[in-house]
C-alpha cells in the first residue's frame, strides 16, 4: 500500500468516526440535558397562553389547547411536562394531571432544586391542585417558579407566569394559599 492510499484510508476512517460521534450523542439523547436548560425553556415561554405558539414554534403545550373536549384545559401539568421534554428529560408517565408529578420518578422529596417540579396540595393518591417549575432556589430558603395556567382561573386566558420569591418549605405556603407537598426531580 502506498503512502497516499494509507493516508486516504486513515482520513476516511477519521471522517467516519467524526460523523458517528454526533449520531451516538443523539442516540444517548438526554445525557446532555441540564437543569439550566429547563429554566431557559420555561423563561422562553413566559406570558404565553394555552394555545399560543410556544418557543419551538408549535401550538400550546402537549394537550393544553384541546384537552377539554377541544378547548383549553387546566394546563399547569401540560406546561411543566412540556418544558422538561423540551430540555431533554424523560416525561414517561406524566399526564395532564398535576398529581401525575407526585407519582413520577422517585416521587416527592422535601428539598427544592432548580429544575424540579413543585407540587401543591398533593393528596398522595394521584391528585394535586397545581404544579410549577422551580427556576431559582435562594440562599434564604425561598424559591422562584414558573407555572402554566396561572394569573386567571380561566384556562383560555391564563398564562405561564413567574412567581416568587416565596417560601420553599414543605407545608403551608403563601403561593395562592396552597400547601407545598414537595418537589420532584426530572429523570433522564
Amino acid at each position: 500500500m502506498t503512502f497516499r492510499k494509507a493516508r486516504n484510508s486513515i482520513v476516511r476512517g477519521m471522517v467516519a468516526a467524526a460523523l458517528a460521534v454526533p449520531s451516538v450523542m443523539l442516540a444517548a439523547g438526554t445525557a446532555s440535558a441540564t437543569t439550566d436548560d429547563i429554566v431557559t425553556v420555561a423563561n422562553a415561554n413566559l406570558d404565553h397562553h394555552a394555545c399560543d405558539t410556544n418557543s419551538v414554534g408549535e401550538q400550546g403545550y402537549n394537550s393544553s389547547c384541546t384537552g377539554a373536549g377541544g378547548s383549553p384545559e387546566n394546563w399547569c401539568a401540560d406546561f411543566a411536562a412540556w418544558v422538561w421534554a423540551q430540555a431533554g428529560y424523560n416525561v414517561n408517565g406524566l399526564t395532564p394531571a398535576a398529581g401525575s408529578f407526585g407519582q413520577y420518578g422517585s416521587g416527592l422529596h422535601p428539598d427544592p432544586h432548580v429544575g424540579d417540579a413543585v407540587v401543591f396540595n398533593y393528596d398522595g393518591n394521584g391528585y394535586a391542585d397545581h404544579v410549577a417549575i422551580v427556576t431559582a432556589v435562594n440562599p434564604d430558603g425561598t424559591i422562584e417558579s414558573i407555572g402554566g395556567n396561572e394569573v386567571t382561573n380561566d384556562p383560555a386566558t391564563s398564562s405561564a407566569h413567574h412567581d416568587g420569591p416565596y417560601s420553599g418549605a414543605v407545608g403551608d405556603s403563601p403561593y395562592w394559599n396552597m400547601s407545598i407537598s414537595g418537589y420532584v426531580s426530572p429523570t433522564n
